[in-house]
């Protein structure tokens, strides 16, 4: 994975989708910032969060057709 690759948390592989910044080694680990993709409906509340490169799947940025049927299932959810 490299700095602005699209990827998404595998503990949340639908609504945890967005891009990685700032790769850095930490205690022997890869991990990243997160930066959720602004498209999805909580994003203004999510802020960066960092990752270890194993929780992290790279993946093709979703349409925005396929974020708005997210964004209703995730309202759905609540």
């Amino acid at each position: 994975m490299q700095n602005g690759s699209y990827v998404y948390h595998t503990m949340a592989p639908q609504t945890r989708r967005g891009t990685i910044t700032d790769g850095e080694v930490h205690n022997g680990k890869v991990r990243y910032i997160f930066h959720l993709d602004s498209r999805f409906s909580d994003a203004a509340t999510f802020g960066e969060v960092w990752f270890n490169e194993y929780e992290l799947v790279e993946c093709p940025r979703p349409t925005d057709a396929e974020v708005a049927a997210i964004n209703k299932l995730a309202a759905l959810g609540s």
